[in-house]
């Protein structure tokens, strides 16, 4: 009898989860500063990239299975203040280093062309839509690829699609496989040829509606733009941010931004004058300390509310776990009911306020010997520094697409 367990695709996963498990029991929540500050070299922003010769560079399997863990600072152009004017600039530093290049915005565009074909040769009348962060451009160097395909069929044609996959050679050897057991059915595999994850969907009502959801109120808080990218890599380097693994994922951190702006105390939070350092610090306050989440459950829409958690659980006789949001476009559901993680989520953000706040408070005299508060929460893997040089010297507007 056929075991889908034990092909080599399911194998692959379950190393690479075993991998993020054990990284993450092995890794300090805080990156430490002293021992790296002498070898880090502040340069231009212009000249962040290091010299990568250009050639397939193996990023998922290095990051993931722990064979290095080696970091670097590279947003870094200057020597902040230890206070919330010097996290403010940081954070913006950071925003301009992180935030999608040319290239990169090429390189998907390509990813996704190449999946595309395969599907519409498969299915000539499906239609293909790509939806999650990479719409709404806020996605890491080392995000994945959210696609869905439309299409009428008696059964979900997961592995028929998995097969013609498989035949196009897209796929990293081993990286393929359908998972078939979860709410919504998926095929994952990591692209061959830029090493970046795909996720494959079918009829997905949701995701694509989202998109436009999250813009709007991006538009409404434009802070939540620059503040996510820092909450993604935080998330990222803790292995907290795969919903496969428990974790929470763009959506929900996004949702719980909303939330964070439109509850805030402070009117003047959404301004444009507002310090993002201070932000930063009661978000993570609020949601690592604050927040009740036994009892409470989040709401955003109708301008946001808090709802009692035992409510909503009782009324839709299901266990949601430790957080609880509202999907703002189908009410009877919890969006974050996947995230069985959360309180390790928890605990990062108290942490990391703790550090934050620790260091503000006691900037004449600072506890951490550095002129960086962000480093000391984020870090970036020099793999994925340089994994974004070869991006570079690929899909360059000069260069050509390999």
């Amino acid at each position: 009898m056929f075991n889908q367990d034990d092909t080599p695709a399911a194998r692959t996963w379950k190393r690479l989860e075993n991998a993020a498990i054990r990284a993450v029991s092995l890794q300090n929540d805080y990156m430490p500063l002293q021992g790296e500050e002498d070898t880090y070299q502040h340069r231009p922003a212009a000249s962040n990239l290091l010299p990568v010769e250009p050639k397939r560079y193996p990023l998922q399997g290095r990051m993931l299975t722990g064979e290095s863990y080696v970091t670097c600072a590279p947003w870094r152009t200057i020597d902040y203040p230890c206070d919330v004017i010097g996290l403010h600039k940081e954070i913006l530093d950071f925003y301009e280093y992180i935030k999608p290049r040319p290239s990169e915005i090429r390189m998907r565009a390509d990813l996704v062309d190449r999946v595309k074909r395969v599907v519409l040769q498969q299915y000539p009348e499906a239609t293909v839509e790509v939806f999650g962060s990479y719409r709404t451009g806020l996605y890491l160097p080392t995000s994945d690829i959210d696609i869905c395909v439309y299409g009428k069929w008696a059964k979900l044609p997961l592995f028929t699609l998995e097969e013609a996959l498989h035949k196009a050679n897209i796929a990293v050897k081993g990286s393929l496989m359908v998972i078939d057991k979860t709410t919504v059915p998926i095929i994952k595999f990591i692209d061959g040829l830029t090493e970046v994850k795909v996720d494959i969907s079918f009829n997905t009502e949701l995701g694509p509606r989202s998109v436009d959801l999250i813009k709007d109120y991006m538009q409404q808080f434009p802070h939540i733009t620059k503040l996510i990218f820092v909450l993604k890599q935080f998330l990222t380097q803790r292995q907290l941010n795969e919903v496969y693994f428990g974790g929470i994922n763009s959506y929900n951190l996004f949702l719980l931004f909303v939330s964070f702006f439109q509850l805030h105390p402070r009117n003047q939070a959404s301004d444009k004058s507002a310090n993002l350092g201070v932000l930063l610090i009661e978000f993570f306050e609020l949601y690592g300390k604050n927040f009740n989440y036994m009892k409470t459950g989040i709401c955003i829409n109708d301008g946001g509310s808090y709802i009692p958690k035992e409510q909503v659980q009782n009324s839709e006789r299901t266990d949601n776990g430790l957080l609880y949001i509202q999907e703002p476009l189908n009410h009877t559901q919890n969006t974050a009911r996947g995230c069985y993680g959360m309180w390790q989520v928890k605990q990062a953000f108290e942490n990391a306020f703790l550090r934050l706040h620790t260091a503000v408070i006691n900037r004449d005299n600072p506890p951490l010997k550095s002129s960086s508060l962000l480093s000391s929460i984020i870090k970036v893997y020099t793999e994925v520094h340089e994994y974004r040089s070869w991006v570079e010297s690929k899909w360059s507007s000069e260069g050509k697409v390999p």
